[in-house]
């Protein structure tokens, strides 16, 4: 049985019992289009080529629709994704630069994907903003970096395109991965050159843990 058919009785077993229970648990978008609410916790980690440096992300959300075509049993994702700040740290040069700073990203819209052949392709945009700067020369990074906040950014969007391949519906936990391109940085003042240096470029990776909640 295909993955769309799973979910296209899913659809239906939960909307009848939606009926029953007197609640609303599957919205029919339309009479071909049946929307599944879906949420999900967020973790993982991502790695940036130049520096070889990891950075934590999540705990974060992912919360929206699998949409599911009744006619073609096409499936598709609409959620949106929160992740909060996290911490990197980078070197250059051996270790003679070090740079510490807060990393946000700043969903542009929902993440979109498609469910075919067992396999989750997503696609998401993103800025990737920067704070909270601060460097050392052969010390620990304690000199602070002016910036502005929400000003220091990626001056066009991130794109990542997350797969899972193979994935099992019931299972409590999707993992997703890629790797991306990190664009330039503008609106950091001295930093600018700096952050191009350590991490703008690409052939950096991404992993993410999608975890369903437990009843």
């Amino acid at each position: 049985m295909s993955v769309a058919t799973q979910l296209k009785r899913l659809a239906v077993l939960t909307s009848a019992a939606a009926v029953v229970l007197g609640g609303v648990a599957v919205t029919p978008a339309s009479a071909d289009v049946i929307e599944i609410p879906v949420s999900y916790s967020v973790s993982g980690t991502t790695t940036v080529k130049k520096t070889g440096s990891t950075m934590n992300l999540g705990p974060g959300t992912l919360q929206g629709n699998l949409v599911i075509d009744d006619q073609t049993g096409s499936v598709g994702l609409s959620a949106n994704l929160t992740l909060p700040p996290s911490q990197a740290d980078f070197s250059l040069a051996a270790g003679l630069f070090r740079v510490k700073a807060k990393v946000k990203v700043v969903p542009l819209g929902p993440a979109t994907g498609t469910l075919a052949d067992g396999t989750l392709t997503t696609h998401a945009k993103a800025n990737m903003e920067i704070s909270d700067i601060y460097f050392g020369i052969l010390s620990p990074p304690t000199i602070p970096l002016p910036t502005l906040p929400g000003a220091c950014r990626t001056k066009t969007p991130v794109e990542l395109n997350l797969v899972a391949p193979n994935i099992d519906i019931t299972s409590p936990t999707i993992s997703l991965s890629s790797t991306y391109t990190i664009p330039e940085f503008n609106n950091c003042f001295i930093a600018d050159l700096a952050l191009g240096a350590l991490v703008s470029g690409p052939g950096n990776t991404i992993s993410l843990d999608l975890t369903a909640p437990q009843s």
